[in-house]
């Protein structure tokens, strides 16, 4: 157990509030995670032992990593033996999802009753890349059955069109996360008959619910924490309204003030920042909080630790000092094996995978285990062939690489049309150009860097986001808020680059 920092006031007060439930509006390195730590501990050896489980959730896998690690070091790993945990959501309604089976409440097809979930489809036979708004197969409940049905893309994913492969998965215990919420949403339901089922489960594990970033919460995610919450389970939301990025995975912003005034939570606030260490970012982060023009200062990359951007392709045209960690989702083999290069070299210079290099790897039907031994081996000399970024050489290395991931054991990658390869030559002479450089950065999306923080940030902006710095951000739109993250990750100092 290691010795808690200094505490101010604000945090002082959300930490020790006795209020059953409580909402804290935490700004960007006020201490949001030291104080859902806290919480925590106080919570886990504060109270007289009853079976039950203090539990913290959050929506991003790196945002409950990162709140484990601070509860172990602060707590000790006791703190999280079981029935004590911080989880994901998804994790929390794999459990709700899990109990309605095991119970029988809810039959699977085939009765199945244990589940085994994956986070996408890609890679799974029949599967296929689904634009919004086309049609696929999904799961319905008919009253305590769970049945195939059809409907509309409402993200785009991977998913099925024809109901055989899809059924034969169901079938075998397999899913993702999008058929458990499927399958909870509709528990849920007023007419369903089996919230009170969740409500009681709820209500029987769980003797505390810690909710971190609870703006990044659907309308699901809120559903559960309003039902946890309203059947007395002492209940702490903490997040930034300035900070919800994910309506594009239907996140709900607007209906925490909702929550938190119908259940009548306490409201605290903790706002003085310890990330920023000089007097410009300080006035910076207030410029942007109150919605005031701004203009960020342009610079070199070189001297950044990261160069933040919304989308992949602003990153790979700020400089080739910047390496990104993705090209973009791959939506067929010959991307897949360009994105599997580029987490091998991302992997060599970083230390951490690229964005989409696991998904890479389904899709081109590679065994983990026969990549983790010989892929570096195979893929180290595709690295060498691109030399000195040559049209001619990103033809040799694709080739290279398309003859040794097919040695490794991938299904067969073709050559695309020749216009489509072109662009594909195009993305290995830029990987080529910045593996001349000694020193690379890395280049992540907005939405990767959330929660986390650098003593130097790049920004690659382009002319609509620098004008709507200069016109001053408006908290009610998710891309001013995505700004207003990018511009706050840095302790010493935020630079225009690119």
């Amino acid at each position: 157990m290691t010795m808690r920092l200094p505490l101010n006031d604000e945090q002082k007060a959300a930490i020790t509030t006795g209020a059953d439930r409580v909402f804290i509006e935490a700004a960007p390195g006020a201490g949001k995670t030291t104080v859902a730590t806290e919480r925590f501990g106080l919570s886990r050896f504060g109270r007289a032992r009853d079976g039950r489980g203090v539990v913290a959730v959050s929506f991003a896998r790196s945002a409950r990593g990162e709140l484990d690690q601070r509860v172990r070091r602060r707590w000790g790993s006791n703190a999280l033996r079981w029935p004590h945990k911080v989880w994901t959501l998804d994790s929390l309604h794999f459990a709700l999802v899990q109990h309605l089976l095991r119970s029988g409440a809810i039959t699977w097809p085939a009765g199945v009753t244990e589940l085994q979930v994956v986070d996408t489809w890609r890679g799974h036979k029949g599967s296929w890349p689904r634009p919004v708004g086309s049609y696929i197969q999904g799961l319905w409940l008919n009253g305590t059955i769970v049945t195939i049905g059809n409907g509309n893309a409402t993200l785009s994913e991977y998913a099925f069109s024809g109901v055989g492969p899809y059924r034969a998965h169901l079938e075998a215990g397999l899913c993702t996360h999008t058929e458990i919420r499927q399958v909870l949403g509709a528990a849920i339901a007023k007419d369903s008959g089996l919230k009170p089922i969740v409500t009681d489960f709820l209500k029987n594990t769980i003797a505390t619910l810690i909710v971190d970033e609870v703006f990044d919460g659907n309308m699901l995610d809120l559903a559960i924490v309003y039902g946890a919450a309203s059947t007395g389970i002492p209940t702490t939301l903490i997040g930034d309204p300035w900070q919800a990025l994910y309506a594009f995975r239907g996140a709900r912003p607007e209906l925490v003030p909702q929550v938190v005034a119908n259940l009548k939570f306490e409201t605290l606030g903790i706002s003085e920042s310890f990330r920023f260490e000089t007097t410009e970012m300080q006035t910076l982060a207030e410029a942007l909080r109150a919605g005031q023009p701004v203009v960020v200062s342009g610079g070199p990359a070189q001297n950044c630790d990261v160069v933040l951007a919304s989308e992949w392709a602003r990153l790979w045209t700020a400089g080739h000092c910047v390496l990104p960690l993705s090209f973009g989702q791959a939506s067929n083999r010959v991307d897949a094996a360009i994105a599997l290069l580029l987490d091998h070299v991302v992997s060599q210079r970083f230390g951490v995978l690229s964005t989409f290099g696991s998904d890479a790897a389904v899709m081109l039907g590679l065994d983990p285990e026969v990549l983790r031994a010989d892929g570096a081996a195979q893929l180290a000399p595709v690295v060498e062939t691109l030399g000195e970024g040559t049209e001619q050489a990103a033809k040799e290395g694709f080739a290279l690489l398309r003859s040794n991931l097919l040695e490794l054991g991938s299904r067969s990658i073709p050559n695309l049309q020749a216009a489509k390869m072109t662009e594909r030559y195009a993305r290995l002479i830029r990987l080529s150009e910045r593996l001349a450089g000694a020193d690379v950065i890395p280049g992540l999306t907005i939405h990767q860097a959330k929660g986390r923080e650098w003593s130097q940030v790049g920004v690659a902006l382009s002319d609509p986001e620098r004008a709507r710095l200069a016109k001053g951000l408006e908290q009610d739109s998710e891309d001013d808020r995505a700004l207003y993250v990018a511009l706050t990750r840095a302790r010493h100092e935020t630079r225009l680059v690119g």
